[in-house]
């Protein structure tokens, strides 16, 4: 089996292996934004400096619009393109952070003693009823 090449974005942002893949499945910002079903607007934005990142479905429509491996478009790690006949792994995109906040949320309660996990789901439970 031939191993997948390792690119690594220059900078290493998420903006710059958007426009990487998007120009190795040679799209323009607008075919790209189409193709994951958002307006264009949304996919120039996500290649400008400063400006928002596309959420985790999103993140996982443009690796399988470009032909890239999702571990590399999401962080930058692993290969760019998966080997001749390797699957993509499977992600559930709910169970995934879609935001920032989102994320923040996530990494602090990792850190919460697992004992002490329950009220802390019991009360964001109950701020959405």
């Amino acid at each position: 089996m031939a191993m997948a090449k390792v690119i690594r974005a220059p900078s290493g942002s998420i903006r710059e292996r958007i426009r990487i893949a998007r120009d190795r499945a040679e799209l323009t910002r607008a075919d790209l934004g189409r193709r994951v079903g958002v307006k264009p607007s949304a996919a120039r934005q996500w290649e400008s400096r400063g400006a928002t990142t596309p959420r985790i479905d999103h993140l996982a429509a443009i690796a399988s619009v470009t032909g890239v491996a999702f571990e590399w478009m999401a962080t930058g790690r692993g290969p760019m393109t998966l080997a001749n006949g390797e699957d993509q792994a499977v992600i559930v995109v709910e169970t995934f952070a879609r935001d920032a906040d989102e994320e923040r949320l996530l990494i602090a309660f990792r850190r919460i003693n697992p004992r002490h996990r329950e009220p802390v789901v019991k009360l964001v439970e109950g701020l959405t009823r």
